[in-house]
């Protein structure tokens, strides 16, 4: 009867070993599984996370450019934020084959950054005018700041070629000048040299 005893204790004993045993197992299954799904949440929401990050930085992106004269489509085109003269003539579907094209190699600064709001124009042959200029009742000409060669600058009251080209530097950099006051921001441009040229500058 002992010897019965001790087998069927031994029996017991080894059952509660197993069931402890697949207990064990279970506890660090379902840790496994937590963990697991812990890693997988947090990837989620940094992939959400950054992806309204990004859609927030590109806010105002666009210009918004008219051009006209000899191209083969007119009209007012929206373009990416750092365009180029050179893209707005291709959404233009480029010069017209009456496009007076040695006035645009000499004028027409195709790498120049286009602004919002910026009028380009194309004259044809024979139109004999100059986007950077347009006739006064004096007979004088003024010069449109964020289009003229640095010839035409130069012809300004008081700036010679070296402050031109601060001009032409200074309007490739910063996108255009917003206003006629903003040439004073030039190196060498003070309010006595504006004071003198306010009135032969335009936009």
């Amino acid at each position: 009867m002992r010897l019965l005893e001790k087998i069927q204790k031994l029996k017991i004993v080894d059952g509660l070993l197993v069931i402890g045993f697949l207990l064990v197992i279970l506890g660090i299954g379902m840790n496994f599984k937590d963990q697991f799904l812990t890693k997988e949440e947090t990837k989620i929401i940094s992939k959400d996370v950054g992806s309204t990050s990004k859609n927030d930085v590109q806010v105002d992106s666009e210009v918004v450019i008219d051009i006209s004269g000899e191209v083969e489509k007119t009209g007012v085109y929206k373009l990416k934020n750092g365009s180029r003269i050179e893209d707005v003539l291709i959404m233009a579907g480029g010069l017209s084959a009456k496009a007076d094209r040695d006035w645009v190699d000499k004028n027409l600064n195709r790498a120049e950054k286009v602004y919002d709001g910026q009028k380009i124009y194309i004259p044809k042959v024979g139109d004999n005018v100059m986007i950077s200029s347009t006739p006064l009742v004096r007979g004088a000409t003024v010069v449109r700041l964020n289009s003229a060669s640095l010839e035409e600058l130069d012809k300004l009251d008081g700036v010679g070629p070296a402050i031109a080209q601060r001009i032409i530097d200074y309007r490739t950099e910063n996108g255009g000048f917003k206003s006629v006051e903003e040439i004073k921001l030039v190196p060498g441009i003070g309010d006595k040299m504006f004071e003198k040229i306010k009135n032969e500058i335009q936009l």
